[in-house]
């Protein structure tokens, strides 16, 4: 089975130093194309950058029905045509490749993704797995994760913190 990334999941691992859990967890992780264009956006974090321009072997970039879908148009009536394009490309690409699951932090985009049968986590329930693995220190990932632009509640950082004491 498959796992089907976004970018903010991506984005911040590598941010806070721990993007290798990613492949130990899953395997190989598949991203569209719109995604692996918006790691490597020049607005974005240099780490960012720099990883995607030497992906990992574990890290494959795979076309979705994104082509397709462009000839038939949106649906007014699909949600998913709302989202932006890595957003839409990554759901697209897990129901495609019957994902096990899809890496999305946006809660408008999660329940998408849920709408459509679509099993997620995100960088939290990332961390919270590899922490169940001794794989990461949830306490530093966490305070790391602080540091950046990502945005939870502070129940959530509890939740995570509380589970790994």
């Amino acid at each position: 089975m498959a796992v089907v990334s976004d970018t903010s999941p991506l984005s911040y691992l590598v941010l806070i130093g721990k993007i290798d859990a990613l492949h130990v967890l899953y395997g190989e992780i598949l991203i569209p194309p719109a995604v692996a264009a918006e790691l490597s956006h020049p607005d974005g974090p240099d780490s960012t950058r720099q990883w995607i321009e030497e992906p990992p072997d574990w890290l494959r970039v795979a076309e979705g029905p994104e082509e397709a879908a462009r000839e038939v148009g949106p649906s007014p009536t699909d949600t998913l045509w709302s989202l932006d394009l890595g957003e839409r490309q990554a759901i697209w690409l897990a129901e495609e490749a019957g994902a096990e699951a899809l890496l999305i932090d946006e809660r408008d985009d999660r329940q998408v993704a849920k709408q459509r049968g679509v099993p997620v986590t995100g960088t939290i329930g990332v961390l919270d797995e590899a922490a169940s693995e001794g794989l990461v220190d949830v306490r530093q990932a966490a305070d790391r994760l602080r540091e950046t632009s990502f945005r939870a509640s502070e129940e959530l950082y509890q939740w995570l913190l509380s589970r790994h004491e």
